[in-house]
């Protein structure tokens, strides 16, 4: 259906209303247009003129309002007031408009209206990390802990960018490891791990122990290495009964081989080279050395269906002990260590062999087996009998070879090891 014009005033009427609409909406675009570029260099004069020119942009309010309250040569905290109320008026729903005019009120020393504008942004934003952090601090500056903590704790979970700084506040803040681990630290794998190395940096032990059982206790599973450097820090603190009680939950975790599943007596860890070289903890761990390969051969072998090949190649005059593995024994106890090695054109008068040492006081236990060199025909079987220092607790089992005081020192040739282990000889 048409609807036809005759009347010439109608006709006239209409095009003048068509043109004040057109003309209408184009000076809004440009007054838009013009404000959104004064916006775009934020100067107080310029945002000034563009809340006039765009009154009803909620942004431009926001902005000038910060404007107000800090700038440093003329701060004017009743206009900012204005502007920062105006843009919550505007945009109801922003969580920024009204953390801003919380913070405000909070500078002029309204706390409590303060707070009710923050728990309005917090109902509006409850788990966006950028908005919970500002609101923690300002409990946390009103001695509120524990609502600061439920505040903070958000932002862990959702960010690792303030980890270390929280978890350092919250130490000065309540001291109280318990509350901490309970009311701060989120159920979230990554961020337990962040906390045990935080304290683990602090050098505290203890306080890491219950953080490491709640990491247990995630049935949720994790790469074995995550745990290396927490296994290395007991070590190098001498807590070698701890590091190793972090090994067996691994192992009961499902994480790592468990040796009571494999050989027998065999204190070493995966000794005849059958499961992958995880190069941590209280496993083979390989250092690298430039001039040198290790890897497992599947080519040549004792037993079915690996050993450890090393490769030298004859650019060095080395002191290897580039293969090793912590264990953790006894003191004052005897052992037996044996393995099978090979050897393929090694070169130099000093060979390859095994060692073991105390790995805190080498002078405490220091002792070699006989070293391999040239090409040896089929396996050979190497044997050390030692007994343990009164306060030996921790040994290095490395295959090792000692520099050559000769001319012609640098090694080359290939060796295998195969089925070592590690048993205490009868008392």
């Amino acid at each position: 259906m048409q609807l036809a014009i005759r009347s010439n005033f109608a006709k006239r009427s209409l095009m003048f209303l068509e043109v004040l609409l057109f003309l209408a909406v184009v000076s809004w675009i440009a007054r838009t247009y013009v404000a959104s570029v004064l916006a775009g260099k934020p100067t107080v004069k310029n945002l000034e003129l563009a809340v006039k020119l765009d009154p009803g942009n909620a942004d431009y309010h926001l902005i000038l309002g910060r404007a107000y309250q800090y700038n440093l040569e003329n701060v004017q905290p009743q206009k900012a007031l204005e502007q920062l109320r105006r843009a919550v008026e505007l945009n109801p729903y922003s969580p920024q408009c009204w953390l801003d005019l919380a913070l405000a009120v909070e500078f002029q020393g309204k706390v409590s209206e303060a707070e009710t504008y923050l728990r309005r942004a917090d109902f509006l934003a409850p788990n966006i990390p950028g908005y919970q952090w500002p609101m923690a601090n300002f409990y946390l500056l009103q001695g509120n802990v524990d609502e600061a903590f439920r505040h903070f704790k958000v932002v862990l979970a959702g960010t690792s960018q303030y980890d270390q700084n929280v978890f350092g506040t919250a130490w000065k803040a309540s001291g109280d490891p318990d509350k901490i681990l309970e009311e701060l630290i989120p159920r979230h794998l990554p961020t337990e791990f962040s906390y045990l190395y935080y304290l683990l940096a602090q050098q505290r032990f203890a306080e890491a122990q219950p953080v490491w059982k709640r990491i247990l206790s995630n049935p949720e599973k994790f790469a074995p290495q995550e745990t290396a450097n927490y296994i290395d820090s007991l070590l190098s603190a001498r807590r070698p009964a701890e590091a190793y009680q972090v090994w067996s939950d691994l192992q009961n975790k499902g994480l790592i081989p468990n040796p009571a599943m494999g050989t027998e007596g065999n204190l070493l860890t995966n000794g005849d080279f059958e499961d992958e070289l995880l190069t941590m903890g209280f496993g083979w761990r390989i250092a690298s050395l430039e001039g040198v390969y290790v890897g497992l051969d599947t080519t040549t072998y004792h037993s079915p269906s690996h050993a450890l090949l090393v490769q030298f190649s004859a650019k060095q005059n080395l002191d290897y002990r580039g293969v090793y593995q912590y264990v953790k024994v006894s003191p004052g106890r005897a052992y037996r260590l044996q393995g099978l090695m090979k050897s393929e054109n090694i070169t130099t008068d000093s060979g390859t062999r095994l060692e073991v040492r105390d790995a805190y006081y080498s002078a405490a236990l220091e002792k070699f087996s006989e070293d391999l060199r040239g090409t040896t025909q089929g396996w050979t079987p190497l044997l050390l009998d030692f007994t343990t220092g009164p306060k030996t607790e921790l040994i290095v089992v490395a295959l090792a070879r000692l520099p050559s005081r000769k001319l012609d020192n640098l090694i080359a040739g290939k060796v295998w090891l195969d089925d070592v282990r590690l048993t205490p000889l009868p008392k």
